[in-house]
């Protein structure tokens, strides 16, 4: 398989670059599970490095991430948490997935911004913390509010933050305040991720990406069992693990 595949060399420095082309040559023989040892040996670099690197790219160590070249190597390509997302996202497909991946990779370094309102805010909180704990700079609408709000003497509101991301949480796709917000931030240039109950509804309308969980034309907020924020939940933990595989691995440079 061709090494670029595997690989985003825009993330790994050339001496890891030939680290993980080394684990991938030993997973392609067919040989049994290699030892971090071993790797070291072979590329000279001692085991903390390789540890470090696969920290660095979101991995808890060495095994996690071999698995992970593992099943990409067994499977031809294909990702297996697919099965999963299309359980818990109605309109899930492999190039949703791609695209949020990418989105993810080209704002890394930027402002991102998590946006909900009522019970929705509380699936903001736990996406701002679980970004920020994956080394993203993440803010809630709040702050975005905040941003968004600079102004000088007898001008137009004005606003410091580059064009980013901001990821919108609404189950009807017309709450009115995260609505404001997504048209904010889209006329500063931003792209925007949307969860929602209706494909349909205005805020899927203004998203570059709409991710449609526990569907419905008509949303009843009281509504008992309210599953859209447990699949909210659990497909954005099944989407952010696609991220790092995707990440280690090079799929997001194709």
């Amino acid at each position: 398989m061709d090494r670029n595949y595997y690989i985003l060399t825009n993330l790994l420095s050339d001496e890891e670059i030939r680290i993980v082309t080394s684990i991938i040559d030993h997973i392609e023989r067919g040989e049994k599970r290699i030892g971090i040892q071993q790797i070291a040996q072979e590329n000279y670099v001692s085991t903390t490095f390789i540890i470090k690197m696969c920290k660095r790219l979101g991995f808890e160590g060495y095994s996690e991430l071999y698995y992970q070249l593992s099943q990409r190597v067994s499977t031809g390509g294909r990702n297996d948490g697919c099965e999963e997302l299309e359980k818990l996202i109605d309109n899930y497909d492999a190039e949703k997935g791609r695209q949020f991946c990418q989105l993810l990779a080209k704002f890394q370094n930027q402002k991102i911004f998590a946006d909900g309102s009522g019970f929705s805010n509380l699936l903001t909180d736990y996406i701002v913390q679980r970004l920020a704990v994956c080394g993203f700079m993440v803010f809630n609408r709040v702050h975005f509010y905040d941003f968004m709000i600079f102004r000088e003497a007898r001008k137009e509101p004005i606003t410091n933050i580059e064009p980013s991301l901001m990821i919108a949480i609404s189950q009807s796709g017309e709450t009115a305040p995260v609505l404001n917000d997504v048209k904010t931030a889209k006329q500063h240039g931003f792209k925007i991720i949307c969860f929602t109950k209706r494909a349909d509804s205005t805020l899927a309308s203004l998203s570059d990406l709409v991710l449609v969980a526990d569907g419905v034309k008509q949303t009843l907020v009281g509504g008992v069992p309210n599953l859209f924020f447990g699949h909210v939940i659990l497909a954005f933990e099944e989407l952010m693990g696609l991220y790092f595989s995707e990440k280690a691995i090079g799929e997001l440079e194709k």
